[in-house]
């Protein structure tokens, strides 16, 4: 499957949690956590604690979001979304 292939896809909620602040809240699918932690040898609960989110957004359509290793300062594993 290519990069641009979608394998997975379910609509979430979007959730306004601090109405005095400037960010939403989107649910990050189970399966895809799931997927990261094991190609690094992590448990689910080891990854969520190692790894952040980064989103990346500019003049394309949408946003990917990455998986830094808090650790290590590297991008890892990709999702796009």
């Amino acid at each position: 499957m290519g990069d641009n292939e979608i394998g997975y896809r379910k609509e979430y909620k979007m959730r306004r949690l601090v109405p005095e602040r400037k960010y939403i809240s989107v649910a990050m699918p189970y399966e895809v956590v799931e997927r990261q932690a094991a190609i690094h040898n992590l448990t689910v609960e080891e990854f969520v604690k190692r790894f952040v989110v980064v989103a990346e957004y500019n003049s394309f359509d949408g946003v990917r979001y990455t998986f830094k290793d808090t650790k290590t300062n590297g991008s890892e594993g990709k999702q796009g979304g």
